[in-house]
């Protein structure tokens, strides 16, 4: 017993800088809570028991996280004294890492709102933007996260070197190196046999998963997945099965008589809150109450996924991302396709993209090169634009709206045109001036956007009515993901999270129309090919919300993270794990508490999300 409280002692160092590494991400993990919290209730905590397996894996994955990259460092120092500058360069190597991880985790204090996930490999592709137009709050941040890194950098160095005298006057570090084994071996064991950063979703509600999370292993993780790990297997039914429950090859059941030109808006982080009368969410937006009173709204409809560029592509491809990145990005970027803007061309469209921000921002200019949409215009594109009032993201819509409308009036027809718009994007710094105008001030400032979105619309529509093109024409609207307004009030999200607008105007056929099908993102294109009468087969996983026989018993598909998958249909939700292979939730939308794991819905359900993977996999995997 004296030897052994000797030993410990004598590792002091080493496992006290184990414990206040884990300390200090505990620390960092409370002000993520509270800073992209609304209230307490925003990631579904509002009981201790709910509280305690996520406490659970975040300790968990935060120790794991710990371990594995002091393990290297701590296994050299059982060499001799002579290798004492092998040791000082892993202690320069592991203080990078250290610091590193750091950084990351206290960076997704701030770029959390952005991004609605912990750091990954798609934080290559976002950065450029909010760097280049943010303003001196957002600088500032960037400043004293780059100071607190220089600051752990050198506390992990001084603890690492005070470590390295330890060892030279005769410790070995056995307690220290035996619990980082155990903890890096335990990845491979028992609830995982993968080093899985969404494992906690098994045990755990979608939306507290970023409470459980280590940046640097969610990041790490997704940068040195290969690009098979990403697709689910494609063994799970018989093909002719899956065919029958999942085929990639559409035809619409009816084509428009008539070229219609179709003006597409992309609606940045806009949830279906924002149309719901019955939620205590929705801001006055006096536009869009008095164009749903004129148009289809499909009260039922969900996004594939949580992220911009899974938005742009299920919309413009109707196909769903499965990797990691940006599938434009992607080693998949050969996958069989309809390229929506040629196939337009070849039946005498234009087509057009618009979008605020820098040029390629989130890679859109790259993602309408890849479906041939050949005008793409951007920030720099706008006539004084240097001149312009900027935020955060970039122009201001109001900006945008008019330069799309100057364009669309020297266009010939028929032409479909897309406007992604930002200024519903977080950190929602949309113009002062109009800001003091809203007469609702204590709403949020995500609402309070939407209601600038909405003046924005109404200016745009006052002046397209005059224009020649504007009775031929039809007008769709399609948010690119949720956008998280508010706690949510059941505790789990991950249904409503996912439920988005979708609405189409036809101003020559007004009329108020409500659909409660189930619908997807995924159907937009086909929509898009109905409306500009296309009658040939195409690549698709969507349906046209346009067909008359749309299926009251539908199943729509969303993604929750790399490992979990979302079956909805009118009554029911079922969540997938690719991992376990095996639906691991089921319940009514009405009676979330009940499972239904086991009965012939469950059953049902887990039969067309294998279908659905087992499809997508494949088509992914074609040369």
């Amino acid at each position: 017993m004296i030897g052994l409280k000797k030993m410990i002692r004598n590792e002091k160092p080493a496992l006290s800088f184990l414990l206040k590494l884990l300390i200090l991400l505990c620390l960092v993990k409370c002000i993520f809570y509270f800073y992209n919290s609304t209230d307490h209730s925003s990631f579904g905590i509002t009981s201790l028991s709910a509280l305690l397996p996520v406490m659970g894996w975040s300790l968990y994955y935060d120790a794991i996280t710990i371990s594995v990259l002091l393990l290297p460092f701590l296994i050299v120092l059982f060499l001799p004294n002579r290798f004492s500058v092998l040791f000082k360069t892993l202690a320069v190597i592991t203080s990078f890492m250290l610091s590193f991880m750091l950084l990351l985790n206290m960076t997704d204090i701030f770029y959390f709102p952005f991004h609605r996930q912990r750091a990954d490999a798609d934080l290559f592709y976002v950065l450029r933007n909010p760097l280049k137009n943010s303003s001196f709050k957002v600088w500032s941040l960037i400043v004293i996260i780059l100071l607190a890194f220089t600051i752990m950098a050198h506390w992990c160095w001084r603890s690492l070197l005070q470590i390295i005298q330890k060892k030279k006057s005769g410790t070995l570090f056995f307690t220290a190196f035996l619990i980082c084994s155990i903890l890096a071996v335990s990845l491979f064991m028992g609830h995982s046999n993968n080093m899985l950063p969404n494992r906690p979703l098994t045990s755990i509600s979608s939306n507290q998963l970023p409470l459980t999370q280590n940046s640097f292993h969610c990041f790490v993780y997704s940068v040195f997945r290969n690009k098979e790990v990403a697709l689910p297997p494609i063994n799970y039914l018989p093909f002719s099965l899956q065919d029958s429950l999942s085929s990639t090859i559409k035809k619409n059941q009816t084509t428009s008589l008539e070229k219609k030109n179709v003006v597409l808006f992309i609606m940045e982080s806009v949830p279906y809150d924002y149309f719901d009368s019955g939620s205590i969410f929705k801001p006055s937006l006096p536009f869009f109450d008095s164009l749903v009173k004129i148009s289809t709204l499909f009260t039922q409809a969900y996004s594939f996924g949580y992220h911009s560029n899974q938005g742009i592509t299920s919309i413009l491809t109707g196909i769903p991302t499965l990797t990691d990145i940006p599938l434009y990005h992607s080693a998949f970027t050969h996958i069989k396709k309809t390229e929506l803007g040629t196939t337009l061309t070849h039946k005498g469209y234009q087509s057009l993209f618009f979008i605020g921000d820098n040029y390629d921002d989130f890679g859109f200019a790259k993602c309408c090169n890849w479906i041939g949409i050949p005008h793409y215009y951007c920030m720099q594109d706008v006539p004084g634009y240097k001149r312009l009032k900027k935020h955060t993201m970039g122009l201001q819509d109001e900006d945008m709206f008019s330069f799309m409308q100057r364009k669309l009036a020297a266009r010939r027809q028929p032409f479909l045109s897309i406007l992604y718009n930002i200024s519903t994007h977080f950190p929602f710094d949309i113009p002062i001036a109009f800001k003091n105008k809203i007469k609702t001030p204590n709403i949020s400032d995500a609402m309070k956007a939407m209601t600038y979105y909405d003046y924005c619309l109404h200016q745009f529509f006052n002046e397209a009515q005059k224009q020649d093109w504007y009775k031929t024409s039809v007008f769709i609207f399609c948010s690119d993901h949720w956008g998280a307004p508010a706690p949510a009030l059941d505790g789990d999200n991950s249904l409503s999270s996912l439920h988005i607008p979708i609405l189409i105007f036809d101003p020559q056929q007004p009329q108020a129309k409500k659909i409660n099908t189930i619908v997807s993102q995924l159907d937009i294109m086909n929509t898009v090919l109905h409306y500009t009468g296309t009658h040939e087969q195409f690549t698709s996983f969507g349906t046209a919300l346009t067909d008359t026989a749309l299926d009251e018993n539908r199943v729509v598909f969303s993604k929750l993270n790399n490992n979990l998958y979302q079956a909805t249909n009118k009554n029911e939700v079922l969540v997938f794990s690719v991992d376990e292979r095996k639906a691991v939730s089921c319940y009514a939308r009405n009676l979330p508490q009940k499972s239904l794991l086991g009965t012939p819905v469950a059953d049902t359900l887990t039969l067309h999300i294998k279908a659905f993977l087992q499809s997508a996999s494949l088509l992914y995997r074609k040369p």
